[in-house]
């Protein structure tokens, strides 16, 4: 029997049509609900994944730090040649500091539409960068982005800090560029972080008051009794310094600091196994650090110090000092490897070469940075940057032209002076390279002699012992 044939009628297929378009138009609503929603969302919020090395289109942590700080409202006005593509990293930079605080705005004028503009400001050169605030103003290329957060820190912190190096003892000279043995871009450095930098004779007039740290730069002649003086009634007021002391350099400064309980040896620092590759003995990684030290903690790799000599802290808390201080706080934060030692031979900064012997020679980690706190007696819980502060450091070339570039190297030489002069919100990992292409790579004599180990006896060995399996199969289990 033949089912009955069943014809929908045409008032339900209507209403079928019409359900459908009302679902279609609802869908249709609703996206574009979500779409104006989440534009909004995204204008508001600067959400971005950065996958490169580094980090390199991202803002690092000393900029967060500083443009989180600011209390005044910045404005950044780059005056560029909108068919030059050199302002394109400047305008991403000023993109991300915008979003990450409102306390920034910027505007990018092409000088060719707005001369006018371009004249009231002085500006005569495509490319230029002015940064105001509170009636201050600071001025770069825009080819150099990396100048950008330290010209928003020049202008909108608080007059420069001074910062005193002292002369007439053979130090290196901060204002000396030789590629080499200058030390131009450790002063660049701590300019770029609103520091005033100074030289100061001792023997002269003392230390000026405004000084927020004394530094001596590895001086190599001895001081005069006087300018001791002067340095101990520094310190005795509540007074920072900072030394650091290549080895036989400068002995009556060494003996000065053994009365505040900071001991320089006369050894020389020695590691084969973390001297860089093919490099001499007597420069070397220094791989020890304190994690609770904010001078150390914010390195970002291992120091590389070359012709170094130790540094100890030789009295425990509550020592005496001289004028009545006593030791509040010390420690050592930078540490050479247990492979290392202390060589006595007096011949190995002629040399570099020299091997160790139990009788002369102290077997590492050796000490190359430390530090002591000292305080009035029965004064001991005042505030950190009143009390008296000496950082010891056994090498001056870490901070040299040649060096700075190494590894952590420029984290420790500008960090112990965010820490001396009391702006422990600057102390972060500069890390942050402009060109991965152009990162160095630093290998130890210790990791080359693992590498050729692998690639000379580990890998054929494997191959080796591959063939021989493959063989073994083919001619006994075929």
């Amino acid at each position: 029997m033949d089912r009955p044939q069943v014809i929908p009628s045409p008032q339900r297929g209507r209403a079928s049509v019409w359900v459908n378009y009302a679902l279609l138009v609802y869908t249709a609503i609703a996206f574009g609900a979500v779409l104006v929603v989440a534009n909004g969302i995204l204008s508001n919020h600067n959400v971005r994944f950065d996958l490169t090395p580094n980090q390199r289109f991202s803002l690092s942590e000393f900029d967060k730090r500083v443009l989180s700080g600011l209390t005044h409202n910045v404005t950044v006005k780059a005056f560029i040649r909108s068919e030059d593509p050199s302002y394109l990293d400047l305008a991403d930079l000023l993109f991300q500091a915008a979003a990450f605080t409102p306390r920034l705005t910027y505007q990018i004028i092409d000088v060719n539409k707005a001369p006018a503009l371009a004249r009231q400001y002085g500006v005569s050169t495509y490319g230029e960068v002015v940064v105001e605030s509170q009636r201050r103003r600071r001025d770069f290329d825009n080819e150099r982005s990396d100048l950008l957060i330290p010209a928003v820190l020049q202008i909108s912190a608080d007059a420069g800090k001074a910062v005193y190096f002292t002369i007439g003892h053979g130090e290196h000279d901060v204002y000396d560029a030789d590629r080499n043995s200058g030390y131009t871009e450790w002063r660049g450095l701590l300019e770029q972080n609103n520091y005033r930098i100074e030289n100061i004779s001792l023997f002269a007039g003392g230390v000026p008051d405004d000084a927020q740290l004394v530094v001596s730069l590895g001086p190599r002649k001895d001081f005069l009794p006087e300018e001791l003086a002067e340095l101990g009634k520094y310190l005795a007021r509540g007074g920072h310094l900072m030394v650091m002391l290549d080895p036989y350099g400068s002995p009556s400064l060494v003996q000065f600091l053994e009365r505040y309980h900071m001991e320089f040896t006369d050894r020389v620092l020695v590691d084969p196994a973390y001297r860089l590759t093919a490099g001499e003995i007597l420069t070397t990684q220094i791989p020890l650090r304190s994690e609770d030290n904010p001078i150390s903690r914010a390195m970002s790799a291992p120091g590389v110090f070359s012709l170094a000599r130790g540094v100890l802290v030789t009295a425990d808390i509550g020592a005496s000092a001289p004028d009545g201080l006593q030791v509040a706080e010390s420690g050592q934060f930078l540490q050479s490897s247990h492979e290392s030692w202390a060589s006595g031979d007096p011949k190995a900064l002629i040399s570099g070469i020299t091997d160790f012997k139990e009788a002369r020679d102290v077997k590492g980690p050796i000490p190359v940075g430390a530090e002591i706190d000292l305080a009035p007696a029965g004064k001991t819980h005042i505030p950190v940057l009143q009390m008296t502060r000496i950082v010891g450091f056994g090498s001056s070339t870490f901070c040299a032209n040649e060096f700075i570039g190494m590894l952590g190297n420029r984290d420790l030489a500008v960090s112990v002076v965010n820490e001396l002069v009391g702006d422990e919100m600057l102390i972060v990992s500069r890390e942050r390279l402009v060109k991965a292409e152009g990162a160095a790579f630093y290998v130890t004599e210790q990791q080359t002699r693992r590498l050729l180990f692998l690639s000379a006896v580990v890998e054929p060995m494997l191959l080796f012992l591959i063939g021989i399996t493959v063989f073994a199969r083919r001619r006994f289990f075929a």
